[in-house]
C-alpha cells in the first residue's frame, strides 16, 4: 500500500533519486558553564578541542575562527580555508558556510546555537544546505563525524565525550 502521506519519511538516497537535499544533522549537548563562556570557547578555544584527526594537517595543526574565516594553519604556516562566517551574534550563535574537504563553490551550511538551560548552556550544531541529488546525498554521507568532534567539545568541559546527542 502506498504512504498515506505525500511527503513521507524518505531515506537520504530516497531523497537524493528524488533530486531532494538530505535532512539536517543536529547535535545537541549541555555544558555546565555559562553561556559567555561556552560560545567563546567554542570559538576562541578551537584550537584546543577540536581532534587533530578530522584536520588536513594533522597533529601539529591550529584551528581557528577568525576575521571570517574558519579553518587550519599547519606547523610549517600552511593554511587550509574551511569556510568563512555567514553570520555571527557573539554568545548566541555562529553561522558559517563549510567548505571542508568540499568544493568552495559548493558550501553547506553550519549553525551553532548556545542557549541558557537550567544551570547549562544548551548547544546546537545544526548541519544543513546540501546541494540537491546526488551532489548533496555526498554531502551528508561525508559529513557524519558531528557527534564525535563536539563531543570532544563537551569533553573540553570535563564532560563524557558521547554526551552530544545527534537528531
Amino acid at each position: 500500500m502506498d504512504s498515506l502521506f505525500s511527503h513521507a519519511p524518505q531515506s537520504e538516497g530516497e531523497a537524493a533519486a528524488a533530486g531532494e537535499a538530505p535532512p539536517s544533522r543536529v547535535c545537541r549537548l549541555s555544558i555546565p558553564a555559562p553561556r559567555d563562556l561556552v560560545y567563546n570557547a567554542f570559538v576562541d578555544d578551537i584550537h584546543l578541542w577540536w581532534p587533530a584527526a578530522y584536520t588536513g594537517f594533522g597533529d601539529g595543526t591550529h584551528v581557528f575562527i577568525e576575521d571570517g574565516l574558519v579553518g587550519e594553519e599547519g606547523d610549517d604556516g600552511q593554511l587550509q580555508t574551511w569556510g568563512e562566517v555567514t553570520s555571527e551574534e557573539p554568545g548566541r550563535f555562529l553561522e558559517m558556510a563549510w567548505t571542508l574537504g568540499w568544493r568552495a563553490d559548493a558550501p553547506t551550511r553550519v549553525r551553532v546555537e548556545f542557549s541558557d538551560g537550567p544551570g547549562v548552556t544548551l548547544v546546537v550544531l545544526t548541519h544543513d544546505g546540501w546541494a540537491r541529488g546526488a551532489e548533496g546525498a555526498e554531502q551528508f554521507a561525508k559529513y557524519n563525524e558531528w557527534p564525535r568532534i563536539v563531543g570532544r567539545f563537551a569533553a573540553f568541559f570535563g564532560q563524557p565525550a558521547p554526551s552530544a546527542e545527534e537528531g
